[in-house]
């Protein structure tokens, strides 16, 4: 129901309420699109405003319409016009509402002028506007209805936002009287900030059944596919054209909408076309309330975005749960449209317990220094031991390539003065410097080892002075001789001489890796028994803090 015009003449917006769809069932035709179905709305509306015309003209004429002289007008809509009206019995200002047509009103305009006066009917809640009477004039059938003098919802979302409290404390009041209305088995199926008006208390009131529909009626004056609704605050499903299949879940998208609107100075979805609008509700995503107003709370964000979810199953299961989440938005409690975080559980357990908060926030400063300590000594002791694991496999390695090339070398000497080929000469200059690069390698990690290679340095040379010579008889095809002296009583003890010194090097490196092992893990073990100190201390710490509290509520208590 508008209410009355303000003084300053200012125009209120139309009623955008929309029904695409042509007025009854046919179901074995295929369904209109919105085109054709809109075409079919302006036919319609362009006769429904004649006949407004010719309703007027009589109301101006008769100046009273049965008990109740007519004062002013005061809003038009898709189904009639609202007379500010006078009853001369109770001497009480009424909201006069005339159906439009009269007397030529068809079958749909009487059957949701009736349903709207049953649903009002049926409503005892202080946040609804209630009816006084039902009647027919001369062929104008009318509701007597409670008048609110505050103006609406609308012009208020007109000149600017809402506070988020203020918004909060209005969609509150909103939820709670739908969720009375949904239990009474009435689906407005219209809600918008044009049908939220507000008396001379300031208390908010619902108006404007006409759309609304009783759960599981027979709604039989709609079509089975039929866009219905006020496109900025209609749900996904009544902008898809199911109607008739509505549920108490269609209202709570309307009451996130609006509390969109409060806080946002929009709706949830405008496009540039009736068309395009209607395909925003249906597959667009809101923009952020946060992205367009920064201070708007986040918790009444969510609250707002969860009434808005595309499936109905998603929302608030009832209008009480959405009431009951913006009570507990309003105390500063954490909210069901998404489960608390850790962090939000301690700030709201800290408001409410503010004594005991110094206590945990020490201990829990504690922990964190002691798993820090823990976790250092963790981190540090494991690469500590990895790096040598790195190493003595690297050093275990080392030792096979030295024993192994030692021997290829040689092999070659004695292959070469045996065949007398040049290969085997290639493949001994060839291996040389992976030796001396293998032993250099070794002695660069294990810096303790190089003495013990440097006792057989002299028998090393000596080898490599009679390998030279063999090579040189092999060349000059002098074979017996090369084998001989490779066989020769000098080369072997040399030979043996440098094979021990460097099975004696390798032994060195493997005592050297184990050595450094039993090193990281006795540290290891000392910082495990640190940490383990530092644990029994903040234990300590944490029963004193928790005896100390004792005693506090115990001496409140007393």
């Amino acid at each position: 129901m508008p209410s009355e015009r303000p003084p300053d003449n200012r125009t209120i917006r139309p009623d955008v309420t929309t029904d695409f769809g042509v007025q009854q069932d046919t179901s074995a035709t295929p369904s209109p699109t919105i085109h054709d179905a809109s075409a079919a709305r302006f036919d319609h509306v362009a006769g429904a405003v004649d006949a407004l015309d010719s309703v007027d003209k009589k109301a101006r004429i008769l100046k009273r319409i049965a008990f109740y002289e007519i004062l002013d007008e005061i809003g038009r809509g898709g189904m009639g016009v609202v007379y500010k009206a006078q009853d001369l019995r109770l001497k009480r200002a009424v909201a006069l509402k005339v159906i439009l047509a009269g007397g030529h009103a068809g079958e749909v305009e009487l059957a949701r002028f009736q349903t709207e006066a049953e649903s009002v009917a049926r409503l005892k809640h202080h946040n609804f506007v209630q009816i006084y009477e039902v009647g027919s004039d001369e062929g104008l059938p009318f509701l007597a209805l409670e008048y609110c003098a505050g103006g609406s919802l609308e012009e208020r979302v007109m000149e600017s936002p809402l506070a988020p409290r203020d918004a909060a404390e209005l969609v509150t009041k909103l939820a709670n009287a739908m969720d009375h209305a949904h239990r009474a088995g009435v689906i407005h199926r219209d809600l918008k900030p044009g049908n939220i008006l507000f008396d001379e208390n300031h208390e908010p009131k619902i108006t404007d059944f006409g759309l609304a529909k009783k759960v599981d009626e027979d709604d039989s004056h709609t079509r089975t596919v039929s866009v219905m609704g006020s496109i900025g605050y209609m749900s996904p499903e009544q902008a898809s054209g199911h109607t008739r299949e509505a549920t108490p879940s269609v209202d709570i998208y309307a009451l996130g909408a609006m509390l969109y609107r409060m806080l946002a100075g929009k709706t949830p979805f405008e496009g540039s076309s009736t068309v395009e609008s209607l395909q925003l509700v249906i597959n667009g995503v809101p923009v952020p309330i946060r992205r367009l107003r920064p201070s708007c709370p986040r918790d009444l964000e969510t609250i707002c975005l969860k009434c808005l979810e595309k499936l109905p199953a998603n929302r608030y299961r009832t209008a009480a749960d959405l009431a009951d989440d913006l009570r507990r938005f309003l105390a500063g409690e954490p909210i069901t449209a998404r489960a608390a975080t850790p962090l939000e559980q301690l700030v709201s357990w800290a408001r409410r317990n503010p004594l005991p908060t110094t206590i945990a926030i020490g201990v829990v400063v504690m922990l964190a220094i002691l798993a820090s300590v823990m976790a250092w000594t963790t981190y540090r002791n494991y690469r500590v031991i990895e790096a040598i694991q790195r190493r003595e496999m690297r050093v275990q390695d080392l030792r096979g390539q030295i024993l192994y090339l030692d021997e290829v070398l040689t092999d070659s000497c004695s292959l070469a003065a045996v065949t007398g080929e040049p290969r085997w000469e290639e493949r001994y200059r060839s291996f040389v410097p992976k030796l001396e690069a293998a032993i250099g390698e070794a002695i660069e990690l294990v810096p303790d080892a190089k003495a013990g290679l440097a006792e057989v340095d002299g028998a090393n040379s000596a080898l490599v002075h009679l390998e030279d010579q063999a090579f040189t008889l092999v060349r000059q095809k002098q074979l017996t001789k090369a084998w001989q002296l490779l066989n020769g009583d000098e080369y072997r003890r040399n030979k043996r001489e440098y094979a021990d010194g460097l099975v004696s090097f390798s032994n060195q490196l493997k005592e050297h890796s184990d050595s450094a092992i039993r090193a990281a893990h006795s540290e290891a073990m000392w910082f495990l028994v640190a940490a383990v100190g530092l644990g029994c201390l903040v234990a300590l710490i944490l029963l004193m803090g928790f005896y100390s509290l004792l005693r506090v509520l115990r001496l409140r208590s007393v």
